[in-house]
């Protein structure tokens, strides 16, 4: 399974690249740091799942997700974000996202990430 985490915070990029890592076996994990970055590494890394903030400097979460949208309605998307607008949230939804947690992330959201993974992984 391959993993693209989108997060402009390199403490979150690097704590759930182990989270991911340690419980989701033989997981290819690459990091973007915004979302030109992710957007560039989704087309040639071709992740099964995409993990992102949707604030971030340069192009957003939201924006990067209407760009993969438009050439990829399969690839599971997970928001995580500390942006819990209603109507963002509701925006997100309508572009077909698996799930949406918000920030920080605890120990019980960190479970319910790994669920929504390894549901991801079970289906491939």
């Amino acid at each position: 399974m391959k993993v693209l985490i989108v997060e402009d915070s390199m403490f979150v990029q690097k704590m759930m690249s182990k989270l991911i890592g340690d419980h989701i076996p033989n997981c290819e994990i690459r990091t973007a740091t915004n979302g030109e970055e992710g957007y560039r590494l989704y087309q040639d890394f071709k992740p099964d799942l995409i993990t992102t903030d949707l604030l971030m400097p340069g192009l957003n979460g939201q924006d990067m997700l209407r760009l993969i949208r438009e050439k990829d309605q399969n690839v599971r998307i997970i928001i995580l974000s500390a942006d819990i607008q209603k109507a963002t949230r509701e925006e997100v939804e309508e572009l077909g996202i698996t799930g949406f947690l918000n920030k920080p992330l605890t120990a019980e959201k960190a479970n319910t990430l790994l669920q929504m993974i390894q549901v991801a992984h079970d289906a491939e």
